[in-house]
């Protein structure tokens, strides 16, 4: 069940999917983020990309320590850290977590087939599938869909445009939980 993953002692994780590309996932995401930050609850995200991507720019510092050989670049300002390590493997969502410290949640986009709890975000327009009624993912983990229409369906039922509402339902289902001692 979704719930073992909670627990004072490590970050509450909340997961937001979708079957498809440009439902909204980062938009729910980036409003979760600012409602939970008035809220004064210190936020992480982790973003999944199945391309290659590369912080490095051509000529910079980080960019020559990288090809130079370096397992680990670490960037550091007063404002931000940033660290670029060379993995040979992509690695286990649980071990990419291990990065986040000391914050109230983390919230995954992408990584679908997590053991994490899951929002899916469904948008008529693009699908009219959905991931917690596919029996090739873990529905178990699933603990709400956030949709712009009425679903006949056995979870919770969010209102997509209703950020604050979906904000509410993480916070009072999720949050308040892990901070009861």
């Amino acid at each position: 069940m979704a719930d073992l993953y909670l627990n004072k002692k490590e970050n509450l994780v909340i997961s937001i999917v979708a079957t498809k590309s440009n439902v909204g996932k980062t938009t729910l995401i980036e409003g979760l983020i600012k409602i939970l930050k008035q809220k004064n609850y210190s936020v992480g995200v982790l973003k999944h990309d199945a391309h290659k991507f590369d912080l490095d720019k051509k000529g910079k510092d980080s960019y020559r320590f990288t090809q130079a050989g370096a397992d680990n670049v670490i960037i550091s300002s007063s404002e931000k850290l940033a660290m670029i390590q060379t993995v040979k493997q992509e690695l286990e969502i649980e071990d990419i977590i291990k990065y986040f410290t000391n914050l109230d949640i983390v919230l995954i986009e992408g990584f679908k087939n997590n053991n994490y709890p899951k929002i899916e975000v469904h948008r008529r327009s693009v699908d009219n599938k959905l991931l917690c009624e596919d029996s090739n993912f873990n529905i178990s983990t699933f603990i709400a869909v956030a949709s712009d229409e009425e679903l006949n369906i056995n979870i919770q039922l969010l209102d997509l445009n209703d950020i604050n509402s979906i904000a509410n339902f993480i916070e009072d289902k999720y949050i308040k939980i892990k901070e009861i001692p």
